[in-house]
């Protein structure tokens, strides 16, 4: 599985792409909404994580992008100073859930294969 990671943290975009990496997926990081939409592009992820507060072009509205590109690709947001409001809008920009920094990455893994378990009707 591809997933796409949007983080202008980029010490926390490395985290998450080592924790997250391996034989289940491929992690491509974008430091910003720009990026993370051009790489989407090119690349078509499986999943995706935004970061709802990012320079250039913030995840609500990268998300809002890559939903008119593939309505059916899953997103969770993240930020640790969204208020509610932002929180409510990346949901309804797409986003599947959205988690608060700090999270425990063990937490985002297990968002991302219930999600997945979920969509195929299995427990796998």
């Amino acid at each position: 599985m591809r997933i796409l990671i949007a983080e202008d943290d980029k010490n926390l975009g490395y985290l998450l792409r080592n924790e997250l990496e391996g034989s289940r997926y491929t992690i491509d990081l974008a430091v910003d909404g720009v990026d993370a939409v051009l790489q989407f592009i090119s690349k078509r992820h499986d999943f995706i994580v935004f970061d709802i507060k990012m320079p250039k072009l913030d995840g609500i509205n990268a998300l809002r992008i890559i939903k008119k590109l593939d309505p059916d690709v899953p997103a969770i947001t993240i930020s640790g100073n969204a208020g509610q409001g932002d929180m409510a809008e990346s949901v309804r920009a797409g986003a599947i859930r959205c988690l608060t920094k700090p999270f425990q990455v063990s937490d985002l893994k297990e968002q991302i294969e219930k999600y997945y378990r979920d969509a195929n009707g299995n427990d796998k």
